[in-house]
């Protein structure tokens, strides 16, 4: 492929037209006989790639096929940011699995939606990126696993639980805590009073805003490295998001993991952990296709940096329509505090911190009837094989596209009240729109840009 700016862009009335199809034009999704295999596409090659991309690669049922991404090959991905990224090495990674060269790589994804043997897509591209990839997608007849953040706001993510249900597709958010005993052991005490009354949490989130994971804060404009090949891919991974002056590549938050440190393609560490956290806080709270009425007590950093334009120390309550209240810091310990009238339960992957007289609870032997019993993935599958489950069963997975929205837009839109410079806001959950004092304010940043021609 060899896509220059001129191309890219003419491309786009193509992409729109793609994202706005209609449901009597997408395809049905193919669910495989029992004995069948799924064709799966990595859109994103990058750091979470390396967590995801292993299991499926274990997962009999699946064949990775394709592999896409406009970054050819480059260091500085996961979390010690020493792991390669780009489509050439997740090649590598594949062929050497299979023991063949057949998986193809592409820098462009629309090659990817537009490919009819593939039938489920992995995306893990950044995040400005998913909403748009996951429509086109589904549109597409193409099963969906998305990493979280599932969005960048709350306009994309009502445009994607829409077309989840018009098509009919398997979708899985990336929540995987779910899978962890820990959540799940401290969400069933929570929802089955075992606890005593508990009506508050509180959230700890990182507070970090760029400068960590080796990258650094790094301002300078330059032009995009070469690893973006061929050269006008620069304009493919930029995609919906504002270009900067000149179309500049600034390191601090366009070298690998450092993009969720700006507005126009991340949404700092409320969304990128609290999408995590806020899932499992919805899960124990039974919210999980509902939402805060209220965000209060904001208080933050924010400065007017342009470039790192999220706060790194935050502090803010999500109030629930049952006077549920959780308290979210990035001063508080990292994980989910519950507070019951018993006792305080603590949970973080791996970790569970209970009362003394829960100690020698345990969840098989334990449990009643006619208690509340939490979503298992069958066989202890792992949160991408509960996704293939769906797929070859057609049903309830773990953390559907609703799901994943609900648990995301809580995080919108405390951003929105932090953005605004405001200490509380009021929202519908039901409407899903805000009211009340600066609601006309608010809610016109519910709606997600999309620029260069593209459109969700």
């Amino acid at each position: 492929m060899n896509l220059t700016r001129r191309s890219f862009l003419g491309t786009s009335f193509l992409a729109a037209h793609v994202l706005a199809g209609s449901r009597s034009s997408s395809p049905r999704p193919r669910r495989p006989a029992p004995s069948g295999r799924i064709s799966l596409a990595v859109i994103g090659c990058g750091t979470q790639a390396h967590a995801n991309v292993p299991t499926f690669l274990q997962d009999t049922r699946v064949r990775i096929t394709v592999v896409c991404d406009p970054v050819l090959s480059a260091c500085g991905y996961s979390y010690n940011s020493k792991a390669m990224g780009g489509r050439e090495p997740f090649k590598g990674i594949v062929d050497k699995f299979y023991g063949d060269t057949s998986c193809r790589m592409t820098a462009d994804w629309r090659e990817v939606v537009a490919d009819p043997t593939v039938d489920a897509v992995l995306v893990t591209a950044p995040d400005h990126w998913h909403a748009p990839i996951a429509v086109a997608a589904m549109r597409a007849g193409k099963h969906v696993y998305c990493q979280k953040p599932m969005t960048l706001g709350v306009s994309e993510g009502k445009t994607m639980v829409r077309v989840a249900k018009e098509t009919g597709v398997t979708f899985q958010v990336g929540s995987q805590h779910r899978g962890n005993s820990a959540f799940r052991v401290a969400a069933e005490f929570v929802r089955n009073g075992m606890l005593g009354e508990c009506k508050s949490c509180t959230v700890g989130l990182p507070g970090s805003n760029g400068g960590q994971w080796g990258h650094g804060r790094d301002v300078t404009r330059m032009k995009a490295p070469g690893y973006f090949s061929p050269a006008s891919s620069w304009d493919m991974w930029l995609g919906p998001s504002l270009h900067w002056e000149n179309d500049a590549f600034i390191p601090g938050i366009h070298e690998p993991m450092c993009w969720r440190w700006n507005s126009r393609t991340g949404g700092g560490m409320i969304t990128d952990w609290g999408a995590h956290w806020i899932d499992i806080l919805h899960w124990a709270i039974d919210a999980e296709r509902t939402g805060p009425v209220a965000v209060e007590n904001m208080t933050t950093n924010l400065t007017e940096d342009k470039v790192f334009d999220w706060a790194d120390k935050y502090s803010f309550d999500l109030v629930y329509a049952n006077g549920f209240r959780a308290h979210v810091s990035s001063g508080a310990r990292c994980g989910l505090t519950f507070h019951g009238s018993k006792g305080d339960c603590f949970c973080y992957p791996g970790k569970l911190e209970r009362p003394a007289f829960l100690a020698k609870w345990n969840e098989k032997r334990d449990l009643k009837d006619s208690d509340v019993r939490l979503y298992r993935s069958a066989n202890g599958h792992s949160h991408e094989s509960d996704f293939i489950d769906g797929i070859f069963e057609n049903r309830t997975i773990a953390t559907d596209c609703e799901i994943g929205h609900r648990s995301i837009s809580a995080c919108h839109i405390a951003n929105i009240c932090e953005r605004l410079r405001l200490q509380s806001l009021q929202w519908d959950p039901g409407a899903e729109v805000f009211t009340g004092a600066h609601a006309d304010a608010a809610n016109a940043m519910l709606e997600v840009p999309h620029f260069n021609g593209w459109t969700v």
